[in-house]
């Protein structure tokens, strides 16, 4: 395996970071949104961006530090989906 030339590094840092954790925080606030309203829309974008930067720097480690960060990536997203539901649970009351 090969390290990356500073020309690759910012390609990625530019382009798909970015692209990725806008998704992820634009799929959350859908997420979110539907199961707590605009509560669980703020918390479910607030929490997608962190899961969708664990789960990132997961996918490019290996060993101890891809199971750590994957570990945080799934903590995070069952943290957020507990939290939208809790909303949704306090609006229907």
């Amino acid at each position: 395996m090969r390290e990356l030339t500073y020309e690759e590094m910012e390609q990625i840092d530019g382009g798909v970071v970015p692209f990725a954790i806008g998704l992820a925080v634009v799929t959350g606030a859908v997420v979110g949104y539907d199961s707590g309203g605009w509560k669980g829309a703020l918390v479910g974008a607030t929490l997608a961006a962190p899961a969708a930067m664990f789960g990132g720097v997961a996918a490019a480690t290996y060993g101890a530090g891809r199971a750590m960060f994957g570990a945080y990536s799934i903590g995070t997203a069952w943290l957020a989906s507990r939290a939208t539901s809790s909303i949704g649970q306090a609006n229907d009351s």
